[in-house]
């Protein structure tokens, strides 16, 4: 079995940073495949935890505002959005009493 690589974090760090800067809608799997590294080793480096969260971030802003604008496809957006963690919550508010009345219409007991 073959050891893992091992990679220079500082430059792989200050990388992911000039990729989400010049990427419209940055993806983290884009940028993991890309550079032959998964997407588990990424999360894993202490080192990326704010590159990570910048990208996430910036996908997150662009795809809310293109999709506002129709210059991405809203489908694909929810989606996207959704792997962010986003949820379709419907809310139903009622007003008013509820009552309910139960007769008994057999005669026989």
């Amino acid at each position: 079995m073959a050891r893992p690589r091992e990679w220079d974090r500082e430059a792989l760090c200050e990388e992911f940073f000039q990729y989400v800067e010049n990427t419209d809608i940055p993806i983290v799997a884009e940028f993991a495949y890309t550079r032959g590294i998964s997407r588990d080793q990424l999360y894993a480096m202490e080192e990326l935890s704010d590159a990570l969260k910048a990208c996430i971030a910036k996908k997150e802003f662009a795809l809310e505002s293109k999709a506002l604008k129709g210059d991405v496809n809203c489908t694909m957006a929810i989606f996207s959005l959704k792997q962010l963690g986003w949820k379709d919550v419907q809310q139903r508010e009622h007003s008013g009493a509820t009552s309910i009345t139960i007769t008994n219409t057999d005669a026989d007991l």
